[in-house]
């Protein structure tokens, strides 16, 4: 490396103000479920809600040599399982988006 090529900067002092503490809320993970897509190979699907309100399910699907994380609805989920006649899964998908409703309407 050259030497001549460096920069420096010039000092600031610091400024002697408290931390401030975290004021946004964080996703939080609601719950999950199982998704029977094909004979042992059941991926969860976890629910998670963002600080401004929206639920979205993130879904790990396997693609070629590793899991690929995919966002997606609550509709999507629930047309799945519509599709392929799973009521019991489209039960607890409703379940969990109900709790997180309800979770959110608390203060």
């Amino acid at each position: 490396m050259d030497a001549e090529r460096i920069v420096l900067t010039p000092f600031e002092p610091v400024l002697d103000e408290p931390v401030r503490s975290r004021t946004t809320r964080r996703v939080r993970k609601v719950g999950e479920v199982r998704l029977p897509l094909a004979g042992p190979y059941c991926p969860r699907a976890r629910l998670y809600r963002y600080p401004d309100g929206r639920l979205l399910w993130l879904v790990r699907l396997w693609e070629v040599d590793r899991a690929v994380p995919h966002l997606v609805s609550t509709e999507v989920l629930q047309g799945f399982a519509h599709r392929n006649g799973l009521p019991r899964l489209r039960a607890e998908v409703d379940a969990l988006v109900e709790r997180a409703t309800a979770s959110g309407r608390r203060p």
